[in-house]
């Protein structure tokens, strides 16, 4: 039972840490058009993110504006940078 217990603890952790990063790549002004483009995932205990940005500024703003929300977890960026990702 406090198997089950720890498990179903350890989902509720990972999926309010997914929807605070979330919530701040919507809410982001910058990254907040591109938000439906990033795919964020947990894989061992590690944040991956991945899609394609148009610059790499807007790549570089990622990693920092998750840790904002609070999310200390180690972090994988695998967004690539795509010139011809614009969105208006």
């Amino acid at each position: 039972m406090s198997q089950l217990l720890e498990a179903t603890q350890a989902e509720c952790q990972v999926s309010r840490t997914l929807q605070r990063i979330e919530s701040v790549l919507v809410e982001h002004e910058a990254l907040s058009p591109y938000a439906s483009d990033v795919d964020v995932s947990v894989y061992e205990s590690t944040i991956v993110l991945e899609g394609t940005l148009p610059t790499a500024e807007l790549q570089k703003q990622l990693i920092p504006s998750i840790r904002q929300a609070g999310v200390l977890w180690r972090i994988k960026n695998n967004v690539a940078v795509e010139a011809t990702a614009t969105k208006v």
